[in-house]
C-alpha cells in the first residue's frame, strides 16, 4: 500500500504548504472598500499585473545572462604524454557590448509594460466599481417599484370591497405586482454579477455575492485640462514609452548582428605532462577565432532590420492609437456629462412630482389606472437613467486617465 494512502494526514499537510503561498497571495479585502483601497489592492493581486511582473523577472535573468561571462572550457586529452587545457572568450568586445544594451532594453521595456498593465488594470477596476454602484441603485428602484404596486394592491383591494373601483383594476395591480417582483429578481442577478466581476479583478478566490463597496452614484462638476490631453498622454501612456524602448532594443539586435562578424577571440592554456613543449616548457598558449567566412550574418542582419522596422511601425500604430483613444475618451465623457446635468437640472424631481401627484389623483378617483401606471413607470425609468448617466458620467471620467496614462480626474 502507498505511503500516501495509510497517511492522509500527510497528505493533508503536504497539500497545506504548497497551498500556503497562493492563499497569502489572495489579499483579504477590507468589510466595505473604498475606490482608493480597491485599487491599491488590484495592483498588488491582480492576476494580469502578477503576470506581466513575471515577464519583468524573466526580463531581468535574460539581462543577467547577457551580462555573465562565458564559461570555461576545459578538456583531458588521453594521450602520451597526457594534455590538459583550459580555454575560455575574450568576452569584452562589440559583441557584450550590445548584447547587454539590448537585454537592457528588453528589461525596461518589460518595467514600463508592468505600469501599461496597471493602467489598464485600475481603469477596469473603476468601471467595476461604478458597474456594482449601479446594480445596486438600479436593484434599489427595482425595490421600491415592488413596494408601490405592493401598496397600490393593498389600496385597491379596500377600494373593491366598498365598490370603488372596478375588479379589473385589482387584477392589473396583480400583474403589475408580479412584473415588479420578476423586474426585483432580475435586479438581485445583476447586483450579484456585478459584484462577482469586481471581485475577480481583485483576484479573490471565494467572491461573495454580498459584498459592498463604499460609494455613491452622485454628480460632480469635473475640470479637464482638454487642450493638452493628446500631449500628456504622448508623454505618460506606457505603452508608447514601451514602444520607443523597443526601437532602441531592436537597433541593439542589429548591431549585434553586425558585430557578430568580428570574432571573438578566444585564448587556452595548454598542460603537457612528461614531455615538453618546443619551447622547453610543459605549458603552451594558443589563440583561436572563428571566421565567418562561408556565412555573414546574413539572415541575423536581416531579422534585425526587420524587427526595426516592425518596432517604428508598432510605435506609430500605438501614438495614433493614444491620440485616438483622448478624443474618444472625451467625446464620450462630454456627452455623458451633458446628460447627467440635464438630470441634475430638476428632471427627476419633476418626475417625482408627477408621481406624487398621479398616486394622490388616482386615491381620490379623479384619474385612471392607466395614468397612474405611466407615471409610475416614467418615474422609474427617470431614475434609471439618471443612474445610468452617473455611472457612464464617472466611467468616461476614467476612461480619459486610461488614455493619457495619468490621473487627470481630481
Amino acid at each position: 500500500m502507498p505511503v500516501f494512502a495509510r497517511r492522509p494526514s500527510l497528505v493533508i499537510a503536504v497539500s497545506l504548504v504548497l497551498t500556503m503561498p497562493l492563499l497569502a497571495e489572495a489579499q483579504a479585502l477590507p468589510p466595505t472598500p473604498t475606490l482608493d483601497e480597491l485599487i491599491t489592492i488590484a495592483k498588488a493581486v491582480n492576476p494580469d499585473v502578477r503576470l506581466a511582473r513575471l515577464r519583468e523577472d524573466s526580463a531581468h535573468g535574460e539581462l543577467r545572462i547577457a551580462r555573465a561571462l562565458p564559461a570555461l572550457s576545459v578538456v583531458a586529452v588521453p594521450q602520451i604524454p597526457y594534455q590538459y587545457s583550459v580555454s575560455a572568450p575574450i568576452d569584452v568586445g562589440p559583441q557584450r557590448t550590445y548584447r547587454t544594451r539590448a537585454a537592457d532594453r528588453a528589461l525596461l521595456a518589460a518595467q514600463v509594460d508592468v505600469q501599461d498593465v496597471q493602467r489598464q488594470v485600475v481603469y477596469a477596476v473603476r468601471q467595476a466599481f461604478y458597474d456594482q454602484l449601479l446594480a445596486e441603485a438600479q436593484r434599489n428602484i427595482a425595490r421600491e417599484r415592488r413596494e408601490i404596486f405592493r401598496q397600490l394592491l393593498a389600496t385597491d383591494s379596500a377600494r373593491l370591497k366598498s365598490g370603488d373601483i372596478p375588479e379589473l383594476n385589482v387584477s392589473r395591480s396583480e400583474l403589475e405586482l408580479a412584473r415588479a417582483e420578476t423586474a426585483l429578481t432580475r435586479a438581485d442577478v445583476a447586483t450579484h454579477a456585478a459584484r462577482l466581476a469586481l471581485q475577480l479583478l481583485l483576484n479573490v478566490p471565494h467572491p461573495d455575492t454580498a459584498f459592498t463597496v463604499t460609494g455613491t452614484l452622485s454628480y460632480q462638476a469635473l475640470a479637464l485640462p482638454t487642450d493638452s490631453l493628446v500631449t500628456i498622454a504622448s508623454e505618460n501612456r506606457a505603452d508608447v514609452r514601451a514602444a520607443h524602448v523597443r526601437i532602441d532594443q531592436s537597433r541593439s539586435l542589429f548591431d549585434l548582428s553586425t558585430a557578430a562578424l568580428f570574432p571573438t577571440p578566444t585564448i587556452s592554456l595548454v598542460y603537457q605532462n612528461g614531455v615538453p613543449f618546443g619551447n622547453g616548457s610543459d605549458y603552451a598558449l594558443g589563440v583561436g577565432f572563428s571566421l565567418p567566412l562561408l556565412y555573414q550574418n546574413g539572415g541575423e542582419r536581416e531579422r534585425a532590420r526587420a524587427g526595426i522596422d516592425a518596432a517604428d511601425l508598432a510605435a506609430r500604430h500605438i501614438e495614433a492609437l493614444a491620440a485616438n483613444d483622448v478624443q474618444a475618451a472625451l467625446d464620450d465623457h462630454q456627452a455623458a456629462r451633458g446628460l447627467a446635468e440635464r438630470y441634475e437640472g430638476g428632471l427627476l424631481a419633476k418626475a417625482q412630482h408627477e408621481l406624487d401627484m398621479a398616486r394622490y389623483a388616482y386615491s381620490t378617483g379623479a384619474t385612471s389606472l392607466l395614468d397612474l401606471l405611466d407615471a409610475i413607470r416614467s418615474y422609474a425609468d427617470a431614475r434609471s437613467d439618471y443612474n445610468t448617466a452617473l455611472h457612464d458620467y464617472w466611467v468616461s471620467a476614467y476612461a480619459i486617465d486610461r488614455a493619457v496614462g495619468k490621473d487627470v480626474i481630481p
